[in-house]
């Protein structure tokens, strides 16, 4: 699905990866764990296009669509939260339905700034599934949220992923385990 050959990756002088290789494969769940600074973000903006390797090169299956949880919500402010899911195409049912599971949903006509830090995480998570992907990246998906909310939203995801691949970012190793991912020592 995404194959990783040989890249190097460098921040001005600070190397972050060098002939790294790696595979993801279809219905793969993983977890790129690690110190902060080690490299997991970059590697992940390096997997959806958002940054280039210096050297090597990324070969993805065509086509492949991703749902992404960023580490911030990215809500745009002027907008409701049902309008921020449907932007990039979900359907409204689709929208709604994501938020109720995730215990939002009579949020969906309000402005992001009325929401609390862990509900604007849950809708976040909400406009990653409500749209098609191929894969998912998370990225410290449940910060801000309680360990119901977690708990929660993890089973969530993975109702909704099934087969799907999962790439996550998290610094806790029981997220991790909510997913069923393995782990990846960076």
């Amino acid at each position: 699905m995404i194959k990783l050959d040989n890249i190097s990756f460098s921040y001005g002088k600070t190397r972050i990866f060098e002939n790294f290789s790696f595979d993801i494969n279809s219905s793969d769940r993983i977890c790129l764990f690690g110190e902060s600074g080690c490299g997991k973000t970059t590697l992940l903006r390096l997997i959806l296009g958002l940054e280039k390797p210096q050297k090597g090169k990324i070969i993805k299956e065509e086509n492949l669509k991703a749902a992404v949880v960023f580490q911030e919500n990215l809500l745009l402010p002027f907008k409701t939260v049902l309008e921020n899911i449907t932007i990039m195409g979900a359907s409204p049912e689709n929208a709604l339905y994501h938020l109720k599971a995730l215990g939002v949903d009579e949020y969906a006509n309000s402005l992001p700034s009325s929401l609390s830090g862990g509900m604007a995480r849950r809708v976040a998570i909400a406009r990653a599934l409500s749209n098609e992907f191929d894969f998912i990246v998370l990225d410290e998906p449940f910060t801000g949220l309680d360990e119901e909310n977690i708990k929660t939203a993890a089973e969530h995801i993975l109702k909704t992923v099934k087969n799907k691949t999962i790439i996550l970012v998290t610094h806790s190793l029981a997220e991790a385990e909510y997913l069923n991912t393995t782990i990846i020592n960076m």
